[in-house]
């Protein structure tokens, strides 16, 4: 590939992710492990209780009583490490993660060391309205049933965006839920009713996201 040829996809990718748009990105030709990037946009109080949310990107798909994934770990056990300095977000994160936990699919254990999932918050430099945003990686020569091995996952929650769209720690739970969703693998879903609706604010984990969790981690 010469300089300008990995300039332009170089900036194709940033691109995507300002769109909120979910990508896969090789490093190289034949590289065995693909990097996406899944994320959510910030709503207001009105959208989510009319329901009149657009999708920019990333659109559900599958059943709503079933959410769909294309992703899941090699173990059901996950590590977990929270990246944060700020008391409020590691709450934030460790309420999303009891809710997963309650699933029973999962165990999302915390650890010191390396983790395969690292959740944090930080400060959005996009100039749209994604709230959450969550980078996963992935063995493109692994599968479990059907789905993709994960390698890694980076989740966060965008303090700047939920504060400007007035988010309650309530609702950044629900964002912090929804990323770590993906994080396990989730995709979107199209019913309103699940966390991983793709633009969430009122939603917490619901029964088609255990449903989906639960045929994955099978």
């Amino acid at each position: 590939m010469n300089i300008n040829n990995r300039f332009m996809g170089s900036m194709l990718a940033v691109v995507a992710v300002a769109a909120g748009l979910i990508f896969a990105t090789p490093s190289h030709a034949d590289a065995k492990v693909v990097t996406d990037a899944d994320a959510t946009s910030a709503i207001t109080k009105t959208q989510a209780q009319n329901g009149t949310a657009k999708a920019d990107g990333g659109e559900a798909t599958g059943s709503a009583k079933l959410t769909p994934a294309t992703k899941r770990w090699q173990s059901a056990t996950i590590t977990y490490k929270i990246s944060s300095k700020s008391g409020y977000y590691k709450t934030v994160w460790q309420s999303a993660v009891k809710s997963w936990n309650k699933s029973g699919a999962v165990k999302l254990v915390a650890t010191s060391g390396k983790a395969d999932i690292t959740l944090a918050d930080k400060n959005s430099t996009m100039k749209n309205a994604t709230v959450g945003i969550t980078y996963s990686s992935y063995y493109n020569d692994k599968n479990m049933n059907g789905l993709k091995v994960m390698a890694n996952a980076t989740s966060y929650v965008f303090k700047n965006v939920a504060n400007r769209y007035h988010y309650s720690k309530t609702e950044k739970t629900n964002v912090a839920e929804h990323e770590l969703g993906h994080a396990l693998g989730l995709e979107h879903n199209v019913g309103k009713g699940s966390v991983m609706y793709y633009a969430t604010r009122d939603q917490s984990v619901s029964k088609p996201d255990v449903n989906g969790l639960e045929a994955s981690y099978r």
